[in-house]
């Protein structure tokens, strides 16, 4: 053993006879020394093998050219971005056509003010008397809807409805609206129709003369027999005032409507008073009445508050005549059912006089002097001044005369 061998002892044991790597050499089939043929992957020098295969040659793979590898990626990328399109446009298209859209626009229209917008959204029609569904009423309105927040949608069949909170006048106002399935888009998507929300109104009551005239939002409104008026309304606060003339005047007010539904507003009352024109004309109406009872020559004249009575049927009267002595004193008062109450303060005195003959003889008779009373109503004006009619009656039933 040579030194070599002597300091390496992992040579000894047979390892030591192993050739040089250099020197090894295969074929594909038996080695020359007639040693057994390798198998492929076989090792030469492991236990129970003499020799080594030189390594198995492997098919070269075929490399892809640039084109059909663009034309791979680019169909690859086509697909995924088709159905990422396909689900962008699925999201998109149910966004769109979600219930709560026809409310959102509605809404959106009528915060802005376009009035004409949100009732075509909403599809309410406007009728002849519906002067406050304007944009120049809408315009005049305070405490109108500021903005909204849709809490909730449901839909059960063919029917949505969407709660909504109305920001109006600093204060969260529920609202509900009802919404009909309508068709389909692409016979995917539904189409809702937004029903229209029932309205609030404003509602105004003068007492005063039947058709008196008021003013809402700047509208000129004239009130039925019964002064009553009731106006559609959108959410807001709407001022009211009476439209007199020289004879009358009221005070006006205010009238909310809060949000949609069967909201009507807290009836803005409003009682007519008479100006000092409309008082000075009322005095002189009950001054026409009481000169028309003087002016006949009744002795019982017809609708008047005093009369002569103790006629002697044995007598011709000529001549009958009725004389004023004094006239009375009245207080206008406020309206009543029956108009401006007429008091009667101090009576006047009026005095009859009439020729008789007989067949006693001629002569005068007379009565008095007798009270008038000219309490009553002015139940209106008109350009010649105001109207007055007695409460008294005709003047034979009052057994004070």
């Amino acid at each position: 053993m040579s030194d070599q061998q002597a300091q390496d002892p992992d040579q000894q044991g047979g390892w030591g006879a192993v050739p040089p790597v250099d020197s090894i050499r295969g074929t594909d089939g038996a080695s020359a020394a007639g040693g057994q043929a390798l198998g492929p992957g076989s090792v030469a020098g492991a236990p129970g093998f003499p020799g080594m295969a030189g390594p198995v040659p492997q098919r070269p793979r075929r490399k892809l050219r640039r084109g059909q590898l663009i034309a791979i990626v680019s169909g690859g990328t086509a697909v995924v971005l088709l159905l990422v399109a396909g689900v962008v446009g699925y999201s998109i298209g149910s966004s769109s056509h979600a219930a709560d859209r026809p409310v959102r626009a509605f809404l959106d229209d009528l915060t802005a003010g376009r009035v004409a917008d949100a009732l075509d959204d909403a599809g309410i029609e406007r009728e002849k008397t519906d002067v406050l569904l304007g944009e120049a009423a809408y315009a005049k309105a305070s405490d109108k809807v500021t903005g909204y927040r849709v809490a909730a949608t449901r839909t059960d069949g063919d029917t949505a409805t969407v709660r909504a909170y109305l920001r109006q006048g600093g204060q969260d106002v529920a609202a509900t609206f009802t919404l009909d399935k309508a068709g389909t888009d692409w016979g995917v998507f539904p189409i809702w129709e937004l029903q229209a929300p029932e309205l609030g109104a404003v509602a105004v009551a003068v007492r005063g003369p039947s058709g008196a005239a008021v003013t809402v939002a700047g509208r000129d409104v004239q009130t039925a027999k019964d002064g009553t008026v009731s106006l559609r309304a959108l959410p807001g606060t709407y001022d009211v005032a009476f439209d007199g003339d020289e004879w009358t005047t009221a005070r006006g007010g205010s009238a909310s409507v809060s949000g949609f539904g069967r909201s009507t507003s807290t009836p803005v009352q409003m009682t007519t008073n008479l100006t000092t024109a409309g008082q000075q004309a009322a005095k002189r109406a009950v001054d026409d009445w009481v000169d028309g009872c003087i002016a006949s020559t009744d002795a019982a004249p017809a609708g008047c508050s005093f009369y002569a009575y103790g006629q002697n049927p044995a007598y011709t009267y000529s001549n009958q005549k009725w004389t004023l002595e004094t006239r009375p004193t009245v207080r206008v008062g406020s309206w009543t059912t029956n108009g401006w109450l007429i008091t009667t303060t101090t009576p006047g005195r009026a005095k009859y006089t009439a020729d008789i003959s007989g067949a006693a003889g001629t002569g005068t008779a007379s009565a008095g002097p007798l009270s008038v009373n000219a309490s009553g109503y002015v139940t209106g004006f008109s350009s010649d001044g105001a109207t007055f009619r007695s409460a008294v009656g005709n003047g034979s039933s009052d057994t004070g005369s």
